[in-house]
């Protein structure tokens, strides 16, 4: 009969267990912090369409948004995140870029402010009025002369 992958674990852990409480004590502490690092759901943001409401994981919004601002010059994204309300609506976005020197940053900042609004009222069905309510932040976190770094 073929053992299991429970059958192992289970064999594993009262194995752990006999030699000693502490040493399962900071092994069971190491294996819980594995573990939430390894999964990491993203919160759902609401969508609207014909057919109804759905729901889209923010992990994946932000990585098209990063997809879609990678098309404008002069600038990187290096962190995105959106903020939800409680009935998981699209409350806000927070960019961090990167920006070349010398970029004029106010225009910059518009285009991704652009782009971004656009991705959304795509991707989440929003109208232009309501997308109108959920601000766009943009934070240049870093300046630099390296063109490679975007």
């Amino acid at each position: 009969m073929a053992m299991t992958t429970k059958d192992s674990l289970d064999r594993a852990a009262s194995t752990l267990r006999q030699h000693t409480d502490e040493g399962w004590i900071a092994i069971r502490a190491d294996l819980f912090t594995r573990a939430l690092a390894m999964f990491r759901p993203s919160a759902p943001v609401r969508g609207i369409h014909k057919a109804g409401e759905f729901f889209v994981a923010g992990d994946v919004l932000v990585a098209h948004l990063r997809e879609a601002l990678d098309a404008i010059p002069r600038a990187g994204a290096t962190r995105i995140t959106c903020t939800t309300d409680a009935n998981h609506n699209l409350e806000a976005v927070t960019i961090e870029i990167v920006a070349l020197y010398r970029a004029q940053l106010v225009p910059l900042a518009e285009a991704i402010r652009n782009r971004a609004a656009e991705l959304f009222a795509q991707a989440l069905g929003l109208p232009p009025e309501e997308l109108q309510n959920v601000p766009i932040h943009i934070g240049v976190t870093d300046v630099t002369s390296n063109q490679l770094l975007l």
